[in-house]
């Protein structure tokens, strides 16, 4: 996903490490893929065409833990 273009930015509120209101700004990526069945069951089952979603917060947290990676 990181080829793909940012789409939108959407800012929500969360709590720093003192439970404090904060502020972030995400960055959202999206496209569409298609997934194919195995192929023993590709003529029982169709192709799925789905939108995968990214949300990854643009900049460092202040005051904040960062999970994940």
């Amino acid at each position: 996903m990181d080829e793909v273009a940012v789409k939108g930015l959407h800012r929500i509120e969360v709590r720093d490490s003192n439970d404090d209101p904060d502020q972030a700004i995400l960055e959202v990526r999206y496209r569409k893929i298609r997934v194919l069945p195995p192929i023993g069951k590709q003529k029982r089952y169709p192709a799925l065409t789905l939108t995968v979603i990214r949300a990854e917060e643009r900049g460092t947290p202040k005051n904040r833990k960062i999970d994940g990676n």
